[in-house]
């Protein structure tokens, strides 16, 4: 029995090992380049450390689909390790989706925010702060997700219910029910991420793994967690701007006050509500460096809770919450 056992052993092993070997990279897509710096700014948008000098890219898979997203290996999930110094609320997250098809009619996908208590595989071996507890989620027709060649254009997913973080947690998409749909995440170039292993996959049988280990590459993923750190004004710039909006909560008239260190080809303000809805947009055109604003009747929305993000013409994008009384 026990020469049996090794016998499995050895065939399960050289069986994986096989499987591994079978995941495989297709075409490599680059992105447009972005120009944003990384900084914890309270009420926006972080952003994973190699896309502050990284290149992004849209990495296909070998069989269809892509690496990040659906695709021939029938992975579930992809998810980005987030670290937390001092306490926040996720209130939501831009995702950088950089491709999709839809067959038929529409499946749905799922933003999921996942406390940092599973058990999954790295490069290191078995580690227990892979993805694991759903803490929030959100659900979304595949015909309602926003696909962009740049970061201006990634899907705003916002949370009814923001979720208190006080250690490390994970951002990513759940796929279990795209079914015969195909999405493409974003990512940095392979290299980029330096093997800090940050990047995760669930396969098709639910277990974990690391991108560096299942693949191997050694990125980040284009998901950028929208937070509060319960201080509501920016002081500092973020790719060159600074936002704020008065009074907030809002009530009647409400201006987003904005502040370019260098010029704008095209400025553009949204306003969305917690569906990701858009109810309101301002396109400012051109802008020289300098301080603006924007103003709107605030007792046209119902109470409760909106976002605002602010592209300025250059390739990048934060989103900040405002409330309206």
């Amino acid at each position: 029995m026990k020469g049996t056992k090794t016998i499995l052993s050895i065939a399960l092993m050289l069986c994986v090992s096989f499987l591994m070997a079978q995941k495989q990279v297709g075409n490599v897509t680059p992105m447009n380049p972005i120009n944003y710096s990384y900084a914890k700014t309270p009420t926006d948008t972080l952003m994973p450390t190699s896309f502050e000098s990284g290149s992004p890219a849209l990495y296909g898979s070998q069989g269809g689909g892509y690496v990040v997203g659906t695709n021939a290996y029938g992975d579930l999930a992809k998810a980005q390790l987030f670290y937390v110094d001092n306490p926040y609320k996720i209130e939501g997250c831009l995702v950088w989706v950089g491709a999709k098809e839809i067959v038929g009619t529409p499946n749905t996908t799922k933003f999921v925010v996942y406390a940092a208590n599973g058990t999954g595989t790295a490069e290191s071996g078995t580690v227990n702060t892979a993805p694991g507890t759903e803490l929030a989620s959100v659900t979304i027709s595949m015909s309602d997700l926003d696909t962009s060649l740049s970061l201006a254009g990634a899907h705003v997913f916002t949370l009814d219910d923001p979720v208190y973080v006080t250690d490390m947690y994970y951002v990513g998409m759940d796929f279990t029910n795209t079914y015969d749909d195909t999405l493409g995440i974003v990512s940095t170039t392979d290299g980029d991420a330096l093997g800090t292993e940050l990047a995760w996959e669930k396969w098709d049988d639910g277990t974990w793994y690391s991108m560096l280990y299942a693949w191997p590459l050694d990125f980040d993923l284009g998901f950028f967690p929208i937070v509060d750190m319960t201080q509501s004004i920016q002081t500092s710039p973020i790719n060159g701007v600074i936002c704020n909006i008065y009074p907030n909560p809002a009530y009647g008239v409400t201006s987003i006050e904005y502040q370019l260190t260098q010029s704008s080809s095209n400025v553009e303000i949204n306003i969305l509500d917690v569906t990701g809805k858009l109810v309101k947009s301002f396109n400012e055109g051109a802008k020289d460096p300098g301080k603006y604003n924007v103003t709107f009747n605030a007792s046209e929305l119902q109470p409760g809770n909106y976002f605002y993000t602010i592209n300025a013409g250059n390739g990048s994008k934060f989103a900040k919450k405002f409330q309206v009384k």
